[in-house]
């Protein structure tokens, strides 16, 4: 049989299917077209060396005024600003001690040290940062003590465990003398509680954190109990931040990459801003920023509830991000949506935002 000569045409043709197709190609990875013939795409690499904790789950991009690029980054355990390939951890502080609330305790040959704050709040995973502390009297010193660690254990609503590290980040083993609780004057710096890393389908009777543990025993799950997901808008050229059913926040690009989101209630002139929301968003040309599932203000109008109501939307005056008070000298509003049972989510077209 005399060998014949085909000559496919040049690109990826999804218009119909492959049998339509005929002499072009239909489907290809990793290819791309030069002088009309195909050829691989080369290598991958990474783009930094430097690495963040959690697993992503949303990004968002945008540009300051210095024409600086930064890159949003949600994880479950943190939020990060990307800038120049390094990884600024902004995760708001969720509330932080007086000095002396917070004491440790270690025993010799253990690197485990049992940290008792009553009522702290926290979960496994969690984040919190030590200031203050003195040493225990051994290998435990200050400097060991003085840093941010991640929550091993939950021991009770009061005691929760970190594992012991020196700066470099290398274990450390209490010794005998390690008989002190770190003085009078420690203070803890809890981040905001963590998020799950898999889907909880079902979160009612017999399902986590039912069962967790022995009775009386507190939960080492979220509270939240589902998948941690992040909304994120660029209010100009600060970044606006919230976790699904949690707080919203705010970065304010002026006081720098060092610096972290804080809650809209600690804005300079803040008034009536919802505390929770399942979503945020800033409208297009207007420039209202838009919670979607957040808590409305009580009865009197006087505070939020801090409670999501999930049919629930407000905004604040326009371009005044600390102000949420509706009034007839502005353009703060809210109203509550009559059909349906749940926001899933928004999405901002051209002027105009779709729930």
């Amino acid at each position: 049989m005399p060998l014949a000569k085909y000559i496919l045409k040049p690109g990826i043709n999804r218009e119909g299917t492959d049998y339509s197709n005929e002499g072009g190609w239909y489907d290809a990875n990793l290819v791309r077209f030069r002088k009309g013939l195909p050829e691989k795409i080369g290598g991958w690499e990474k783009a930094t060396t430097n690495t963040y904790l959690g697993t992503g789950r949303a990004l968002h991009g945008w540009v300051n005024l210095a024409a600086t690029k930064y890159l949003g980054i949600g994880t479950t355990y943190k939020y990060y600003i990307e800038s120049g390939n390094a990884f600024n951890d902004v995760t708001p502080i969720r509330s932080t001690t007086s000095a002396g609330d917070v004491t440790f305790s270690a025993a010799d040959g253990d690197a485990t040290i049992t940290v008792t704050d009553t009522s702290n709040g926290s979960v496994q995973n969690d984040f919190v940062t030590f200031s203050g502390a003195a040493t225990l009297g051994g290998l435990i010193t200050a400097d060991v003590l003085n840093q941010e660690y991640q929550i091993a254990t939950i021991v009770s609503a009061n005691s929760y465990t970190v594992e012991a590290k020196d700066t470099d980040g290398d274990t450390v083993t209490a010794n005998s003398s390690d008989s002190g609780n770190g003085g009078s004057s420690v203070v803890g710096a809890y981040q905001i509680n963590v998020g799950l890393d898999v889907y909880v389908p079902a979160s009612g009777w017999g399902a986590s954190p039912w069962g967790d543990g022995t009775f009386g025993s507190v939960s080492t799950i979220s509270t939240t109990n589902q998948l941690r997901i992040w909304t994120h808008d660029n209010f100009g050229e600060d970044l606006l931040i919230n976790p699904r059913s949690g707080g919203i926040y705010y970065w304010d690009n002026t006081n720098g990459l060092s610096t972290r989101a804080v809650s809209f209630s600690d804005l300079s002139g803040a008034n009536l801003p919802p505390t929770k929301a399942f979503q945020i968003l800033v409208s297009d040309i207007d420039r209202h920023i838009i919670c979607f599932g957040a808590d409305p203000l009580n009865a009197g109008g006087t505070a939020r509830t801090g409670s999501v109501d999930p049919m629930f939307i407000c905004w604040c005056d326009q371009e005044n991000a600390p102000e949420w008070e509706p009034k007839l000298t502005n353009t703060a509003g809210s109203f509550r949506l009559s059909s349906g049972s749940l926001i899933v989510g928004a999405l901002r077209a051209r002027q105009e935002t779709l729930v």
